[in-house]
């Protein structure tokens, strides 16, 4: 050989790939018991793995293409042997021309379908999450979400009718869609422009699927008030969270989120009555979902206010959320079953 073939994988060839099927249908022909059979199907099962996502070569693919027919002869004789030889033939033929197109220089890729796109873009954000570059994950599971925009029919309402409808991209789609939310933020903390691209994602993914359930709005609306706040937009992000739980009254989760934005995190404006306040609305709700986790925050912020703790309190003492009433009347059953 006078060049050298890349060894660097591109992406998945269909085309190629559809190329073995061939081969494996006329050894499948043959109708050879099965312990014969499978001496011969790993010589093309590594074929089929040499040339799916490309930077193969050709002297490897040409030496398993001399084993698998020295192997089929061993099988059978010549005739019997007839339709996998010219299946080898073929594929033999459709490879030279592949290679010489490759070492001119004339080759071109085939076109990826929007399915692929979105693998590909996913595959590699997630692969760059796993290195810590949380910034370039984020670029690739954008431009993962502009594909997956193209896909997302106008009937589509929710995740679950998407992935009905695309049943052939084989991953969590909800979990990217959540994932992608939450990692938005994380990039955030290294570039503030992530903040501003966490806020258009969330309002883009809502109107898109506007029929998402109590907790998927919950979280997305609380996204979009968190990444307003950073952005220091404050009375946008509580426009968005007062639309929140007027929307959602009784989801607790909503509640903590606007909460924690004025005590929770290392910038927030340590603003304790406000955050009370709002947990305090959430308690007062007879049907609050959450109302343990509601109540552990608003414990979480009195310790961290006043700098005590309510471990050893009485049955008869007054509650330590401020209600006026006895520890045992109040939320000495939430604390218990949370202990346990």
């Amino acid at each position: 050989m006078d060049w050298k073939p890349s060894n660097q994988p591109t992406r998945y060839n269909k085309a190629r790939a559809a190329q073995v099927k061939p081969i494996q249908q006329a050894i499948k022909s043959l109708d050879l018991p099965f312990a014969r059979e499978r001496k011969l199907n790993p010589i093309v099962n590594a074929l089929a793995m040499q040339i799916e996502d490309g930077g193969d070569n050709p002297e490897v693919n040409r030496l398993l293409l001399d084993a698998l027919r020295v192997a089929v002869r061993h099988q059978v004789d010549d005739v019997a042997a007839g339709p996998v030889l010219d299946a080898l033939d073929t594929f033999a033929r459709a490879e030279t021309e592949y290679w010489e197109q490759v070492r001119e220089g004339n080759y071109c890729p085939p076109a990826l379908t929007p399915i692929e796109q979105f693998r590909e873009w996913f595959a590699q954000g997630e692969e760059l999450l796993e290195q810590g570059a949380t910034v370039q994950a984020c670029d690739c599971w954008l431009s993962a979400w502009e594909i997956f925009k193209t896909l997302a029919l106008p009937d589509m309402r929710t995740l679950a009718d998407f992935e009905r409808a695309h049943p052939e991209l084989d991953l969590a789609v909800h979990n990217f869609c959540f994932d992608l939310m939450f990692e938005l933020h994380n990039a955030g903390v290294a570039n503030a422009a992530y903040h501003l691209k966490r806020l258009n994602y969330a309002r883009e993914f809502l109107a898109r699927f506007p029929d998402s359930d109590a907790d998927t709005v919950v979280e997305f609306m609380r996204a979009q008030g968190e990444a307003l706040w950073e952005l220091g937009r404050h009375a946008e992000a509580e426009q968005v969270y007062t639309a929140l739980v007027a929307r959602l009254p009784d989801k607790g989760w909503g509640y903590i989120g606007w909460s924690d934005q004025y005590w929770m995190y290392k910038d927030s404006p340590k603003d304790y009555a406000r955050a009370g306040e709002i947990l305090r609305r959430a308690l007062a709700r007879p049907a609050l979902s959450d109302r343990a986790d509601v109540s552990e925050r608003l414990r979480q912020l009195i310790e961290e206010r006043d700098g005590i703790s309510f471990k050893n309190l009485g049955r008869n003492d007054p509650c330590w959320c401020g209600s006026d009433r006895k520890y045992k009347h109040c939320h000495l059953k939430i604390d218990t079953e949370k202990a346990r």
